[in-house]
């Protein structure tokens, strides 16, 4: 397994030992510049409208524009600068795909934009957001870490 691997991995680890709630079951994708959270809503997420909470979206396109974020850092957390939320429509319990991309990247900071689809693969919101080193070691996190020496042990041995 490469580093690259294996800090995806620990990223996975860290994100899914935080999505405490018992509505969410993410699956996962990342690759370097990209990452796509699908999940299924149930109506722990809704209002009692029947909408979807807007929290629940702006979280989903802020989770994946995070994760997309630090698959380009491997030492240092990323933050969140700045980040901008347009919901285009309501949405409704279903399964939808948050995806984000990195648009632009330098030395200090990353340009990400999130959509977050519906099961018909329509916008239902858009985010662009802008993120940067922080000063915490991502070894220093424990899920991350422990994933991290797990994938490097050496099972032959």
């Amino acid at each position: 397994m490469s580093d690259r691997e294996g800090h995806h991995r620990a990223l996975q680890a860290l994100y899914f030992s935080s999505t405490a709630d018992g509505w969410i079951r993410p699956s996962l994708h990342l690759e370097y510049g990209f990452c796509s959270v699908s999940v299924r809503l149930t109506p722990f997420a809704s209002t009692s409208w029947g909408t979807v909470r807007d929290t629940v979206i702006f979280q989903l396109l802020w989770d994946a524009a995070a994760l997309a974020a630090n698959t380009q850092e491997t030492s240092l957390l990323a933050k969140c600068d700045k980040f901008e939320f347009s919901p285009f429509q309501p949405l409704y319990q279903c399964r939808v795909v948050s995806v984000a991309r990195v648009l632009h990247s330098d030395l200090h900071q990353w340009t990400i934009e999130s959509t977050l689809y519906d099961e018909a693969d329509n916008e239902i919101a858009w985010g662009r957001s802008w993120f940067s080193r922080s000063n915490v070691l991502l070894e220093s996190i424990a899920p991350y870490k422990n994933q991290l020496l797990k994938s490097r042990q050496d099972w032959s041995a």
